[in-house]
């Protein structure tokens, strides 16, 4: 009725049959893959450091200093008004507006709200208008302001409760001095 099957002996330390070229084949295609990869990182590895050679020397370049544009004696009166209406465009431009506003971006937190932004870039100051929901909100984002490293002596020049609107928030204005890093 049953019949018996027959034990299946495994032996692991002698495996029988011929070795395999396929193996060896695969094995050889693995390597050279493997060096491929590798060529082709270290290729990409020195383009990456050349683009960021590159952004680098962008960046510095847009960090120099446009020199303004000196008067003669012998320039008209027209000329000379021209010439300073240029060198208050180049002052302007000299400007590091990105660090400025990245500065006061890095300062928010969720309770200011802040709806005005008016940089002096003649006296290095910026007025800055908002709503806050309470005053230790506004306290506690002149202190966040000030510990930018960019914006120093900061000033509440205004604030005034809403008692008539929802939740009582409280209209602000700011004066700081902002200072290159």
């Amino acid at each position: 009725m049953f019949r018996r099957i027959p034990p299946v002996e495994l032996d692991f330390l002698h495996p029988g049959g011929r070795p395999s070229r396929l193996g060896a084949w695969l094995l050889v295609a693995g390597v050279i893959a493997g060096a491929l990869a590798l060529l082709e990182q270290h290729h990409l590895g020195s383009q990456l450091q050349a683009r960021e050679a590159q952004l680098e020397e962008i960046r510095s370049m847009a960090r120099r200093a446009r020199p303004a544009i000196e008067m003669r004696e012998s320039d008209s009166p027209q000329m000379r008004e021209q010439i300073k209406k240029a060198n208050t465009v180049l002052a302007q431009m000299n400007v590091p507006w990105g660090e400025l506003f990245a500065a006061i971006e890095s300062a928010e937190e969720g309770r200011v709200g802040l709806l005005q932004i008016q940089p002096d870039a003649r006296s290095r100051t910026v007025l800055m208008g908002g709503s806050a929901r309470d005053l230790p909100a506004v306290l506690a984002y002149m202190t966040r302001l000030e510990g930018t490293g960019r914006l120093k002596d900061v000033v509440l020049m205004s604030h005034e409760v809403k008692l008539k609107e929802p939740g009582t928030p409280v209209a602000f204005q700011l004066l700081a001095r902002w200072v290159e890093g």
